[in-house]
């Protein structure tokens, strides 16, 4: 009858909300089937300009499976390190490789979209967990599938989350966003806005300008004449640096604030001084003064006579992640798969050095932001180092 209707309705769409939560988020436990070591693939760039990252992600993981003693529930666990380019046609032939060795239960890594893009069909079919540590592009993220459990924020999540630490963490509401116009500065510039708008910061200027000195001049003085309390750079690293070395050229103020391509020793060597103070945003903060993360620091240093960075961080935490979910799924790679879609809610969540993450049902991972400000050509923790985020407006849920 019409009058039953919205009830059936409310009742009909609970059933598919809790239909959803099941998917994800299942109570049931899977018997564990373990018979033999598991194996568990590291992929990284052998050579290239990617290599020292690629030995730090390699150095984290191993340092994890070590500090397990190579063994999970009473079983063996190894870890096989294998040496991919990052571009699509070398990765394809490697990925055909690792999924035809039935003894490879899940793989870490890949430095790279572009072979991440190439080879997520592979794992896909054959039913193989990828967890990615360190890709940000949103597109990767938003349509990567099922089997692609990636462990960093995607590069919207930057802009929107540092518009929350301009109200919320430094107390300010006058806003100016720099844009390069490229598409990664459209992006984060856009998502850096709408969250701004949600917010109810007061937006004073929006310049797009291409890279080149004189249009990151005439962009300056533009601002300048606007006095925003904040500028947010939309851009790469290029178009950055020209503008903080204009900023400091013309004395202008205000805090400047970047996603974590502007984090790099290489975007300071071409900044130089014009850099310091810039905020940067960061996946976590290699702080001394934390006991947890000065401890990790000390054993890396130890394992692998280095220093890490947040990448050895990052593959140290991706190696931990798959070390708990073999404890309660065993090796077989559908119920390991299983297994890691559960890690759905804050209440499931995997608490890594970084901070607790689970995934969403569309696959992205929810995980704390922090940001770092640059001093004296190092990256230390801003005051403060991160905010509650996503923030929710009054009235919402």
């Amino acid at each position: 009858m019409r009058g039953d209707r919205p009830f059936f309705s409310a009742r009909l769409a609970l059933i598919v909300v809790i239909s959803g939560l099941l998917l994800c988020c299942g109570s049931q436990e899977e018997k564990i089937n373990w018979s033999g070591p598991a194996r568990i693939g590291v992929v990284v760039p052998g050579n290239g300009p990617l290599q020292d990252e690629g030995e730090m992600l390699r150095f984290g993981a191993s340092l994890a499976i070590e500090e397990a003693k190579g063994r999970v529930a009473g079983h063996k666990v190894e870890i096989i390190v294998y040496h991919s380019p990052c571009d699509a046609g070398g990765a394809v032939p490697l990925a055909e490789r690792i999924v035809a060795d039935d003894s490879i239960n899940a793989v870490i890594g890949y430095l790279c979209p572009e072979p991440i893009r190439a080879v997520l069909p592979i794992y896909e079919n054959a039913h193989l967990a990828l967890i990615n540590p360190t890709v940000s592009a949103e597109d990767i993220r938003r349509t990567g599938g099922r089997y692609l459990f990636p462990l960093l924020y995607g590069d919207g999540e930057q802009g929107k989350f540092l518009a929350v630490y301009v109200k919320r963490g430094l107390g300010l509401s006058r806003i100016a966003i720099f844009s390069d116009g490229s598409n990664f500065g459209n992006l984060v510039g856009g998502s850096f806005l709408n969250e701004a708008n949600r917010l109810g910061l007061e937006l004073v200027a929006n310049i797009s300008a291409n890279p080149g000195e004189k249009e990151a001049a005439r962009a300056v003085r533009l601002l300048e004449s606007k006095r925003p309390e904040a500028i947010f750079l939309a851009a790469l690293p290029k178009a950055a640096s020209l503008f903080l070395i204009e900023h400091r050229r013309q004395n202008s103020g205000g805090v400047v604030l970047g996603t974590d391509k502007l984090a790099g020793l290489d975007f300071y060597e071409t900044a130089g001084r014009a850099a310091e103070g810039l905020l940067v945003c960061q996946p976590i903060l290699l702080d001394r003064g934390n006991p947890e993360i000065a401890e990790f620091i000390k054993r890396f240093e130890q394992f692998s006579k280095r220093s890490p960075n947040w990448i050895a961080v990052a593959g140290y935490d991706s190696m931990r992640l798959a070390l708990e979910v073999l404890s309660r799924s065993g090796p077989e790679r559908t119920v390991f798969f299983s297994a890691l879609r559960k890690i759905c809610q804050s209440g499931r969540s995997f608490r890594g050095l970084g901070g607790p993450v689970f995934f969403r049902a569309n696959g992205t991972s929810q995980r704390p932001l922090f940001v770092a400000e640059i001093h004296n050509g190092q990256l230390r923790p801003a005051k403060p180092p991160t905010v509650t985020f996503p923030v929710a407006l009054k009235g919402e849920r």
